[in-house]
């Protein structure tokens, strides 16, 4: 199967969704604060501190699902930025004999 710019640009899209998900659930489960690394891995989490204060339960939905979209579209658009650098290298090393 060849690695096509579509399906590249959505595996970095779901590892935007993913990486977040993956940070909450052990931010929730194992009580690990975030810090430098998680900032780097989801850098639309700093969205969530407009959840400060006494914010009711949809302000948190909408404040999570907009963090978490801003993130799917860093993540689609570095892909799609690295997709765009490594296709004339990838094609250069195939054209060779």
């Amino acid at each position: 199967m060849r690695l096509t710019g579509r399906n590249w640009i959505f595996g970095w899209g779901l590892a935007g969704l993913l990486l977040p998900v993956v940070l909450l659930v052990r931010w929730y489960f194992f009580d690990h604060s975030f810090g430098t690394l998680e900032l780097i891995l989801w850098p639309s989490s700093f969205i969530l501190t407009a959840l400060e204060g006494p914010p009711d339960r949809m302000a948190i939905a909408i404040g999570y699902a907009i963090a978490i979209s801003v993130n799917v579209v860093l993540y689609a658009a570095m892909g799609l930025l690295s997709w765009l650098l490594l296709k004339p290298i990838a094609a250069n090393r195939h054209s060779r004999p």
